[in-house]
C-alpha cells in the first residue's frame, strides 16, 4: 500500500499542469443551472482523452457520468463533482477570465478538473482497483436542481452505487487555513436549507385611495418585521428576508408586493419550526386582503456524513500526506449543498480542500473570487487514493 501511495502521489503531482489547463478551459465558459452544453462537451473530450470508454452524456440534462471498472471484485464508489457557474460578471482580470457574463465564482471548475485528474490516476491503477468507480459531473448545484434530476435519471443505478464522496474547494478568508489543508468533519457539512417566495396581492390604484385600498406593501412589511422577530428568537439559525419588491411610483398603490428569504439550521426540528413559522406569518399578514401566493423555491436537508467513510478517508489522507494529514473542519458554515440528496440515499462523505491564495480578499460568490490552482493535483490524488483504498482500510 505504501508503494502505491507514493506512486500515486508522484503521478498526481505530474498532472498539475494538465489539470490547470482543464480548469482554465472550464473557467472561461461558465454555464448556468442545467444548461451546460459547452461544459458537457469539454468534460467528455477530456474523459475520452484519458482512455475512458464508458461515458454517458445528457444525464438529467447535460450531466455526464463515466465508469472505470477495476480488475478486482468489489463495490461501486461514486465520486461527484459539480460543474455549473453563477450569474456573476467576473472582475478578476485573469487572462482566462469569463467573458460571457457568468462566472465560476464558487470553484466548480476546480472540482471538475480535480475529478478529471482523479479519473486518469484511477485508470492508470485499474489493475489495483476493486469494483467500479462511477464519475459524476453534475450541473446545477447552485439553486438545488442538478442532484435531484440526475438521481431521477438513475445516476446511482446500473451499477448501483454503494457509497459516494465529494469535495469543495475552501477559500475561508475569515479563517487561518492555508492552501492545501484537508478539512474534515463527521458532522453534517451543510445546513438544512429552505427558501421561499411570498407574493402579497392588493388593490392597485391612486395613492389618494389608500384608506380604502388593500396595500400589499403594508402586508409585506408586516411579515418582514415578524420574520425578523422570529429570527431573533432563534440565534443559532438563519431566518432572513433578502428580497422586498413592489411598487413603481410614490403615488401609485401596487397590486403586488413580493418578499423572498432563506431559512438555514443544522437542527431539523428547529428547521421545521422556522418553516412553519414563516408560513404562518405570511398567512396572517395577508389575512385582511387576498391570500398570498406562497411557494417553496429550495427545500434541502443537511449533508449527513457516514462515520465509517469519514474514518477511512482520514486514514488514507494520513498515508498519502503523512507530513500534513488533515484538520478538523469546524464550525461548519450554514452553506447549502445538494450533495445532500445523494447522502440521503447512500453512505456519503464530503470534505473541503483549502485553496485560498496568499492574501486572498474575496470569498466565494464574489466577482473578484480567485483560488490557488497549485492544489489541484492534491485534490485529484485524494479522490483517486480514496477510490483505490476505501475497501481495504
Amino acid at each position: 500500500m505504501e508503494t502505491m501511495q507514493r506512486s500515486l502521489r508522484q503521478e498526481g503531482e505530474s498532472l498539475q499542469e494538465i489539470l490547470t489547463g482543464y480548469r482554465r478551459t472550464l473557467h472561461a465558459c461558465p454555464e448556468l443551472r442545467m444548461d451546460t452544453p459547452l461544459t458537457e462537451a469539454a468534460v467528455i473530450s477530456y474523459l475520452r482523452g484519458t482512455g475512458i470508454e464508458k461515458i454517458t452524456a445528457g444525464v438529467g440534462g447535460h450531466g455526464v457520468t463515466a465508469l472505470i471498472e477495476g480488475e478486482l471484485p468489489g463495490k461501486c464508489l461514486a465520486i461527484r463533482a459539480d460543474c455549473d457557474g453563477l450569474p456573476i460578471r467576473e472582475e478578476t482580470g485573469l487572462p482566462y477570465a469569463s467573458q460571457n457574463g457568468n462566472m465560476h465564482a464558487c470553484g466548480h471548475d476546480f472540482h471538475a478538473a480535480a475529478l478529471l485528474g482523479a479519473a486518469e490516476l484511477i485508470l492508470r491503477h485499474r489493475d489495483e482497483l476493486r469494483g467500479t468507480v462511477k464519475l459524476i459531473f453534475q450541473p446545477y448545484e447552485e439553486g438545488d436542481g442538478g442532484a435531484r434530476r440526475m438521481i431521477e435519471a438513475g445516476v446511482l443505478e446500473e451499477p448501483q452505487a454503494d457509497a459516494i464522496i465529494g469535495m469543495h474547494n475552501g477559500c475561508h478568508i475569515d479563517r487561518d487555513y492555508r492552501a492545501g489543508d484537508v478539512l474534515v468533519t463527521d458532522m453534517p457539512t451543510s445546513a438544512n436549507i429552505f427558501a421561499y417566495r411570498a407574493a402579497f396581492h392588493g388593490t392597485g390604484g391612486h395613492v389618494c385611495l389608500s384608506r380604502t385600498s388593500i396595500n400589499p406593501v403594508y402586508q409585506a412589511c408586516e411579515a418582514v418585521v415578524k420574520i425578523r422577530d422570529l429570527a431573533e428568537a432563534h440565534p443559532d439559525a438563519v431566518c432572513a428576508v433578502t428580497v422586498v419588491q413592489g411598487g413603481v411610483r410614490n403615488n401609485v398603490i401596487p397590486e403586488t408586493c413580493v418578499i423572498e428569504g432563506s431559512i438555514r439550521s443544522f437542527d431539523r426540528g428547529e428547521h421545521k419550526e422556522l418553516r412553519d413559522g414563516v408560513r404562518r406569518i405570511v398567512d396572517e399578514a395577508a389575512a385582511e386582503g387576498y391570500p398570498a401566493d406562497y411557494e417553496t423555491t429550495i427545500d434541502l436537508m443537511s449533508t449527513k456524513i457516514d462515520t465509517e467513510l469519514y474514518r477511512k478517508f482520514c486514514r488514507i489522507t494520513e498515508e498519502l500526506y503523512p507530513e500534513s494529514g488533515w484538520k478538523r473542519y469546524e464550525p461548519v458554515p450554514m452553506i447549502g449543498e445538494d450533495f445532500a440528496r445523494y447522502a440521503d440515499r447512500i453512505p456519503a462523505f464530503y470534505f473541503m480542500l483549502c485553496a485560498k491564495p496568499e492574501g486572498a480578499l474575496y470569498p466565494h460568490h464574489h466577482p473578484g473570487f480567485v483560488l490557488d490552482e497549485s492544489v489541484l493535483s492534491k485534490a485529484a490524488i485524494l479522490l483517486a487514493g480514496f477510490a483505490l483504498e476505501w475497501q481495504q482500510v
